[in-house]
């Protein structure tokens, strides 16, 4: 019954929509990243949040497949956040989608869950690809690259 909810259709053929959990504290950004998405088929966004702790109530009753996550929140900060949003709702993967550049924040980002970690300057590139990529590896911590980066994903 579940699955059924989240068809939708495209060209004749049934497609599950990835459902996403877009969490970040500026609604201007919330805005832009939520039309980058709904743009693309199969995307769909079933929720939004301006702080960690209401990412954590809102991943725990919608069961979101991807938890897109800024770190520097209010109340909350993100890496707090998705480490208790792994409890609530362990199936869900985590991308982090920050302007922090800071290789200890990446890493720890990674380490409670992430599945991927993009700066916002390359959202417009690299957010489906993330993804993409979250999607078919499912959950596996990684051990990051701490070199100069602009984003870390893929297998």
């Amino acid at each position: 019954m579940e699955e059924a909810k989240r068809r939708i259709p495209q060209e004749n053929k049934h497609v599950v929509a990835t459902r996403i959990l877009l969490v970040d504290d500026f609604m201007q950004w919330r805005f832009a990243v939520r039309s980058i998405l709904e743009a693309i088929p199969g995307f769909r966004i079933i929720g939004e949040a301006s702080n960690g702790l209401e990412a954590i109530e809102k991943a725990a009753s919608l069961r979101p497949d991807i938890v897109l996550l800024d770190i520097g929140m209010p109340i909350l900060n993100g890496i707090e956040a998705a480490r208790r949003i792994r409890r609530v709702s362990p199936q869900s993967k985590m991308i982090f989608l920050t302007q922090e550049q800071d290789s200890e924040v990446r890493a720890a980002a990674l380490a409670v869950g992430g599945t991927a970690y993009l700066l916002k300057s390359t959202a417009v590139t690299e957010l489906r690809p993330a993804i993409d990529a979250a999607l078919q590896r499912g959950y596996q911590p990684q051990v990051p690259n701490l070199l100069p980066f602009a984003s870390s994903y893929g297998g």
